[in-house]
């Protein structure tokens, strides 16, 4: 072979081996990035994870001390005065001279209506009941509690085609409300309670309204940081869903949630 012919076979091998060097150089520099960016996305998820997974934990603690905070208030309040109550008969007729069967009959009932409203307050509490029982059956006794104080008118309106709701966000769902009929119970001093359940195709939607004092929404937040507030948007975000608060100075307060099936 001549010189000229085997100098040209020899660039042009060199040359495609200096192009497959290029090729396989791009090829691994792509490689690399994507594992890289790969690894960095796996590290992003888990990092996110781990944020849900403790925001979560902390928006549980916080409806577990709100729970704790409203047992003792509803025993305080109801079981705690209807037994105070029972005691005062109970040493009245001690100091009697032959036994009152009226007073003991009232007695009586004063010590089933603690009984009752004991009973019912569990009722309330147990996670069991709420995932066993719809949104719209859990929230009719809550509806019935508040009813028999004889100082608020609660009602529970529904609308839409009732749908199972994925049972951790139903719980959350639950607690928000039972926290929102709380804060209408002890604060708002409403004489009515309405509590809209509406089945829309992709969410449900809750609207707690009341006829109460109102608040100014953006002096609580500025004053307190909104602590409450703040919890509804926590608990609604980490479900997946979405709150909004409305309240007018001597005309009630609206809480609007809303949450996905699934």
């Amino acid at each position: 072979m001549p010189d000229s012919q085997y100098n040209e076979v020899l660039i042009v091998l060199i040359a495609c081996i200096a192009l497959f060097l290029v090729l396989a150089a791009i090829v691994l520099l792509f490689l690399f990035l994507h594992q890289r960016r790969r690894f960095a996305q796996q590290k992003h998820v888990a990092e996110l994870e781990l944020q849900f997974r403790e925001q979560s934990l902390k928006a549980q603690l916080e409806i577990q001390e709100q729970t704790f905070l409203a047992i003792s208030q509803e025993i305080h309040d109801n079981v705690g005065q209807i037994l105070s109550l029972a005691k005062v008969q109970i040493n009245v007729m001690d100091a009697g001279d032959h036994l009152d069967k009226g007073l003991l009959r009232d007695i009586r009932d004063n010590i089933g209506d603690a009984m009752a409203d004991l009973r019912d307050l569990a009722r309330s509490l147990s996670s069991d009941r709420i995932q066993s029982h719809s949104l719209e059956q859990t929230l009719a006794q809550e509806v019935g509690r508040i009813n028999k104080t004889g100082l608020i008118r609660a009602e529970v309106i529904v609308t839409g085609e009732a749908r199972d709701i994925e049972p951790r966000k139903k719980l959350i769902l639950f607690r928000t409300i039972q926290e929102s009929l709380q804060n209408c119970i002890r604060h708002a001093e409403a004489t009515s309670i309405s509590i809209l359940l509406d089945y829309h195709h992709q969410d449900v939607g809750v609207c707690i309204r009341d006829n109460g004092k109102g608040f100014d929404t953006e002096a609580v937040m500025q004053r307190s940081g909104g602590l409450g507030l703040s919890n509804i948007r926590t608990r609604m975000r980490l479900a997946g869903g979405s709150s909004m608060v409305e309240s007018v100075l001597r005309q009630g307060t609206q809480v609007h949630l809303s949450i996905p099936y699934e």
